[in-house]
Formats: C-alpha cells, structure tokens, sequence
C-alpha cells in the first residue's frame, strides 16, 4: 500500500465489474485499479483498451503480476466466488466478494477457514444493512425504541430476472439456474436475510411455502417466481417474508431496455416491518420514508410518532449502495481495521438462505442448526 492509496484487482469482467473498475479509478487520492480478470481473451482485450490497465485470464495471473494488489474484489458469477477467494487470499489480498458468498454451505466454510488461514481479510457484499434507512433502523432497535421484538413482515417486489432478449434460451441465463444462481432466495432475497439476521438475531427455522406453478411459464419449476418464507428467530420471534417476481412490470431490460425511476414504479416494493412491546414500524425502502408508531395503551390506540425522510440523500443511500460499501471497505483496509462485517456473521446469513432454498425444494421446515 504506497502513500496510504489500496492498489486493487477486479475479478469480473461483467457490467459490475466494470462498474467497480470505474469506480476504483475515480478515486484518485484512495485507490488505484491494477488490472481486472476475465475470462474470454475478447473481452480481455475489450477491458483493457477501455480501461488502459492490464487484463488476465485468471486470479492466479492478476496477483502474480508485477503490480500485486492490496484488494481483490470478486464480482464474477456465483459459481466461482469461491476459487477466486481463495486464490486471492492465499496468495496475500484483503478480499470484498460479492454475495451471495457460494452456491454451497462447504465452499462458504472454506471460504471463512482460508481467511483465518490467510491474515488477511474477507468482506462479503452484503451493503443493504448498511444503508441510511437500514442503518437506522437498526439504530432505534438497539436504542429499544420498539423493545422486545415480536415480529417482522418483509416484502420484496420486482420484476422477472428473465431480462435477456427473448430469443435467448432460458438454460443460458444463470439466475434462473439453480446450480449456477442458487434460486430466488439466494438471488433476491439474501440481503433481506442478511436484514433479517441483524435485526432479529439468531434464527432459529425456515418454512418456504409456494404456489403449484409458476405464473411466468418460463421460469423452471425448482425456482419459483413468487415464495413466501415463514421464519422463526431463537428469541420466538416470527418474521414472514415475501418475495413476488410475478407481479410487478420489469424494468431489469437489456433487451428492449427501460430505465426508468426504480422508485416510482408500481408494484416495485421494498417494504420492511418491524412490531415490538413498546413500537412498530414501516420502513417502504423504495419510497424512502421510516414511519415510527407508538402503543397509548391507557387509550388503547397506536399512534403516528413520527415519519422520517430519506429522500435527500442520493438514490441507492437508502439500502443498495454496492461502491459506497466497497469504498468503506477499502478505507478500514488502509486503516488496518479489516473488515466492516465478520465473514463469519456472513456465513451465519447463508445458512438461513440454504435452509431457505432446501425448505422450497423439499416442503418441510428446515431448521438452522442443521447447516451448523
């Protein structure tokens, strides 16, 4: 790390991938971009005109160039999150992986093993806790405004992840391939665990319930379009928590695309609940507004407390703010801090999604403990 600037490595030539590079060369005075890896020897040429900084083909060859960085950012696909960990790790970079970690509870372990093996660090990507709204929310939980937490409502609406042109093969889109995605759950709805887990703490069983069929034809029967999980926390909380890709336009186009407002189109819901002994809460996400109610009991009535405005800060500040996360990552590596959040609390998150996506294939409760 020369004059306190972290020197860092993309594994990932995808649009996020990109959308780091760029990202890491616009901080001037804090980072600096030593090359990305991807796959095909095209694109590597594509990358590296584009963005005048060397291109390889795997992580082995980005860390043993002649410019090694300090942080490797693996943002490639799912299924290989975790050999470019591990490569980066033991060969002497801090990590940020994208989530979810891995598509398999063995390779999450080995992923959290090698970094105590390493001294190095391991960041997973898991920024919507961090956000201004999520952030405080958690906030006002461990001041006890709300007391003791009784029960939780999630609500995740958006459109299909089918957003390639519709003469694309379905078996060619990785999100809705279970072995390469990891399903709806581990796609769509690992933040919201993740939420779920910080809020709540730690739980204790999942029960998925889902329709018959798909309403979209095309999605394949083992990833449902709409699901709806039932959790239960240690503490006897309960948390019901849905997720609906059928019922919102999708705006997720790159075929035909649309870009509109994310937060002005109905149905596109981000909504997150919160009922205590003392206080409840709605917290609409995509409309950015917290509003706080509070239990007259004497008048046997809740009342409005207060609604809290996010919307002044900039779009994405609320929840889903993947640079600024990384940013904040970079800055405790140059700080000798490490990691913002343990790997190991990660892990914790990805054995409720694995007992969330074995709860959608088999129809049973799947408690927590069995991913231990």
């Amino acid at each position: 790390m020369a004059n306190g600037i972290v020197s860092v490595g993309i594994v990932g030539g995808g649009r996020v991938g990109l959308g780091f590079a760029k990202f890491i060369q616009s901080l001037k005075d804090e980072a600096r971009l030593t090359g990305v890896v991807t796959s095909t020897p095209a694109r590597q040429k594509e990358l590296s005109t584009l963005l005048k900084v060397p291109c390889f083909g795997t992580t082995e060859e980005l860390m043993n160039s002649g410019d090694k960085p300090d942080v490797v950012a693996v943002v490639n696909a799912n299924e290989d999150h975790y050999e470019a960990t591990l490569a980066a790790l033991q060969l002497g970079a801090h990590v940020f992986c994208e989530k979810p970690m891995a598509p398999t509870l063995e390779e999450c372990r080995k992923m959290v093993a090698a970094e105590k093996a390493s001294g190095k660090t391991l960041q997973i990507g898991f920024e919507y806790m961090h956000g201004t709204m999520t952030s405080r929310l958690r906030q006002l939980i461990n001041e006890d405004y709300f007391g003791e937490l009784l029960s939780g409502s999630v609500l995740d609406s958006r459109g299909h992840w089918a957003s390639d042109a519709p003469s694309k093969p379905i078996s060619e889109n990785w999100k809705l391939d279970r072995q390469r995605g990891g399903g709806i759950v581990f796609h769509c709805g690992i933040h919201q665990l993740d939420m779920i887990r910080c809020y709540f703490g730690k739980i204790e069983s999942v029960t998925a319930f889902r329709a018959p069929k798909n309403a979209l034809s095309f999605y394949p029967y083992e990833i449902p379009d709409n699901v709806t999980l039932m959790i239960k926390a240690a503490s006897g909380a309960v948390i019901n928590f849905q997720i609906f890709h059928n019922r919102a336009p999708c705006y997720y186009r790159e075929t035909n695309p649309w870009q509109p407002d994310w937060r002005t189109i109905p149905g596109h819901e981000f909504d997150f609940s919160i009922v205590g002994t003392k206080a409840s809460c709605h917290m609409q996400i995509y409309k950015e507004k917290l509003s706080l109610f509070k239990y007259n009991i004497p008048q046997r009535d809740t009342t409005l407390d207060r609604v809290e405005d996010f919307g002044f800060h900039p779009a994405n500040a609320s929840h889903h703010d993947m640079s600024g996360f990384l940013l904040q990552y970079l800055r405790s590596v140059a700080a000798g801090t490490g990691a913002i959040d343990a790997a190991a609390d990660a892990l914790e998150t990805m054995k409720i999604a694995f007992a969330a996506e074995d709860s959608i294939a088999t129809g049973r409760t799947h408690m927590v403990r069995e991913y231990d």
